[in-house]
């Protein structure tokens, strides 16, 4: 350590170093010079006490400097050991702050205190056969009856410390282990406050004025100071030899250094019998304090915290308070990795945590310790027994664990927030039976089962839930509950069995609610269970009529549609079709097939296509139920399937014109004449006239319903048979206000499959045969 000087002892110094005895020299002169020396000496021990009046007799260590401070020693012998004591006063008004003590446990040993007021700060370390231990002690005091107890292990050539093991000590009890509490936020404030740069409520001898400080009564003071530490039955320093190995190295050396302390106060009840009987001299040569080296406590970290990191491990920890069970603590693992991300194992670092409680507007500290981390992973758990908590958290608190690497100064606390749960029901979860499969009247099989919790997500015991099946149909319930659970259970979950009942236009769903404690449903704290219609396995069988629907003879299947499927059918058309059940088709009772017929234009009223028939993209219905009745049950179902209605009648019509033209003679009144038709995106026609201009009309359009195919007849042969053809139709187009009434001409055109156009005449009379005769074309343009 850095040497302080007395500069203004410097001559005085100076004089008696210069002073040498010859042993050549005769006797006369020896005795001169002894007499001489003892006159120094007296001048020199009234000169020191008039400057450092109490401090008694002084050894000056060196030569002084201007401007350094001071170094004074004082020294006793007794027995067969030693004790030193040395300050170092910044001026000449100034009795210091620093104080240490060699002393002798036993011959040839020696223990060193230091003790450093204006930090509040003892560190001990010891020697044996003229070798240091490797150990060292630090106890650190925060207030009155508080202190904190810090064991290093010590390289002293390669000055390495390493931090094995810390306690914290209040009114003599252990109360965890934390090697940082002084710098723990919101420390709680003290009776009893602590005398200038002295320790909390010991009362520090007077100052450099007052001649009656002794050097004995500064002794006096430090056996205080050191009273709780050199107690060898104090808990402080059995909870830091219970966690070290007991045969190891560490053990035996702490062994050595607690013994050591345990001499502490007899040697100063003897230092205080001799100190009156001090020489007054400077330091020879052979002093051991002259040659003593002392440690300033600037010793390397053995690991370098600045290239590590923590990680919190969230699967393992359990952040939650929860009043309802006190048994589990708050738990928080974390993780020490290198700069890589990987675990540092082999070698344990401290972790310090603070758990901290923000709660009717104070900050309350619930727990402060230092751990060490698991040499084969490098994880360390901290855990907070939650039903020693002393402030209780309550709901809409913040609870927060607080942790660093310690020993890192200037390192910011990472935090993980603590969950306090309570007994608020906030949330509701389906565990099971939702979504079951049941037909129309039946049980279904498994029950309807929910979970109630709290915001924490812990469960809920004994909180009331309401179950009601909610109507569809005009406030109607068909379906019943039975053995409803109407308490929740230790693991918070509730229960009910549903029975579906007769057939509704859509299935039921079953609301369960939490009730409050004023017995009304709790909002938003609800959930709802629904089931899906058991599906049976229909298909649909579409037929085809080969000459004409009344005879049924002469159909034949012609596809046969599934679930599932992707069917494709023209708009306008009448779908005849049979239902099969697990390949056999339903009948009537009468042993009948069933028969059914669809319409694509029913089709597409009934979807969000409906009043909207002239689309320029196909219709996509996804999820489409082909609905019938089940001829001996009369239950409704269906087939479902995805469904185009492919709109060929929009991409032939609208937007083109049909023109006919005349092509009679001048009797039947048609000839030159030609009608057009425009039919437009808005549902209107716009029909004109050559040969009545004045009667042209805009009006609407619409498509009926026309069976599959229709018959083309042409002329009669001369046995008077009219011959016809079968086409399928696409659809029918109307004009309900008609076209100008011209003979001949019909309101209603029928769109075919191959694009071509036809007056449908056979409703008034005429046949295509006839109508041939009177009209030469009709075109679509």
């Amino acid at each position: 350590m850095k040497k302080r000087y007395l500069s203004f002892l410097a001559v005085g110094v100076v004089l008696f170093l210069m002073l040498s005895c010859d042993k050549k020299e005769v006797a006369g002169e020896k005795e001169e010079e002894s007499k001489t020396e003892e006159l120094e000496q007296k001048s020199r021990a009234e000169f020191n006490n008039k400057q450092m009046p109490g401090v008694a007799n002084v050894f000056i260590s060196d030569f002084p400097k201007v401007g350094d401070k001071q170094q004074l020693y004082t020294k006793a012998d007794y027995l067969t050991g030693h004790l030193a004591y040395y300050i170092s006063p910044i001026s000449g008004d100034d009795i210091g702050t620093d104080h240490r003590i060699v002393f002798s446990a036993n011959k040839g040993d020696q223990c060193v205190v230091e003790l450093d007021e204006k930090e509040q700060l003892i560190r001990l370390y010891t020697e044996r056969e003229g070798k240091r231990l490797p150990i060292l002690l630090q106890v650190k005091q925060h207030a009155l009856k508080e202190f904190e107890l810090r064991l290093y292990r010590i390289d002293w050539d390669k000055k390495v410390e390493e931090l094995v093991g810390s306690v914290y000590l209040r009114n003599g009890e252990t109360v965890g282990a934390y090697q940082s509490a002084a710098r723990a936020a919101s420390t709680q404030q003290k009776a009893a406050a602590k005398d200038t740069l002295g320790f909390y409520g010991i009362k520090r001898p007077s100052g450099q004025t007052s001649k009656a400080a002794a050097t004995g009564d500064f002794l006096v003071y430090i056996s205080q100071v050191l009273g709780p530490i050199v107690d060898t039955s104090n808990k402080g320093m059995g909870t830091l030899s219970s966690n070290l190995e007991q045969t190891s190295v560490l053990a035996d050396a702490f062994g050595f250094l607690w013994y050591d302390l345990g001499t502490l106060t007899t040697v100063l009840g003897d230092a205080g019998a001799v100190f009156p009987a001090f020489r007054t001299d400077p330091l020879s040569t052979s002093d051991p304090l002259k040659r003593f080296q002392w440690y300033d406590g600037q010793g390397a970290l053995a690991v370098n915290l600045k290239d590590l990191q923590l990680s919190a491990i969230m699967k393992s920890s359990v952040l939650t308070y929860d009043e309802t069970a006190l048994n589990i603590p708050i738990k928080l693992v974390v993780q020490v990795e290198d700069k890589n991300k990987k675990p540092l194992i082999g070698n344990p670092v401290f972790v310090d945590f603070r758990v901290e409680l923000e709660q009717d507007g104070k900050n309350n500290i619930l727990s402060q310790q230092t751990l060490s981390t698991d040499k084969a992973n490098g994880m360390v758990e901290m855990l907070l027994n939650a039903q020693q908590i002393a402030v209780k958290p309550k709901a809409g608190s913040v609870l927060t664990i607080f942790y660093r690497l310690s020993a890192h100064e200037g390192t910011v606390f990472d935090k993980q927030q603590v969950i306090i749960a309570d007994q608020q029901p906030a949330h509701i979860t389906l565990v099971s039976g939702n979504g079951q499969e049941v037909d129309w009247e039946e049980k279904m099989k498994a029950p309807l089962v929910v979970k109630v919790t709290n915001k924490a997500g812990q469960v809920l015991k004994n909180v009331r839930v309401k179950w009601k099946v909610q109507s569809v149909s005009w406030g109607i319930i068909v379906g019943t509950l039975s053995d409803t659970q109407e308490l929740t259970d230790a693991n918070g979950t509730a229960k009910t069995y549903y029975t579906v009942g007769k057939q509704q236009e859509k299935p039921e769903t079953v609301l369960v609610q939490a009730i409050g404690t004023d017995g009304q449903p709790l909002p938003q704290v609800s959930a709802t269970f629904t089931y899906k219609q058991k599906r049976r396995n229909f298909t649909l069988v579409q037929l085809k009529f080969e000459v004409d629907r009344t005879d049924m003879s002469k159909t034949s299947v012609i596809r046969e549609w599934k679930s599932g499927d992707q069917v494709t059918i023209m708009e306008n058309e009448m779908i005849p079709f049979n239902i099969k059940e697990n390949g056999v088709l339903l009948r009537l009772p009468d042993g009948s097939p069933a028969h059914f017929i669809h319409s694509t234009k029913g089709i597409v009223q009934t979807s969000k296509y409906a009043n909207r028939t002239f689309q320029s993209k196909d219709i996509v219905l996804n999820n489409w139920g082909v609905t019938f009745s089940d001829p001996l049950t009369g239950r409704m179902d269906s087939v479902v399937i995805n469904l185009t209605v492919s709109n060929q009648l929009y991409r032939t019509f609208v937007g083109k014109t049909v023109r006919v033209e005349g092509g009679g003679n001048p009797i039947h009144g048609n000839t030159g004449e030609m009608l057009t038709f425009a039919y437009r995106s808005d549902g209107k026609v716009e029909i004109k006239s050559k040969t009545y201009p004045t009667h042209n009309v805009i009006t609407t359009f619409a498509t009926h319903h026309m069976d599959t195919y229709a018959p083309i007849y042409g002329c009669s042969d001369k046995n008077g048979v009219m011959p016809y053809t079968m086409k399928r139709v696409v659809g029918v187009i109307t004009s309900p206000a008609g076209p100008p009434m011209v003979y001949g001409m019909s309101a209603t055109f029928l769109l075919f499959t191959d694009g071509t156009v036809r007056p449908n005449t056979l409703g008034i009379g005429f046949d295509a045969c006839t109508f041939n005769e009177y009209w030469k074309s009709v075109k679509l343009e």
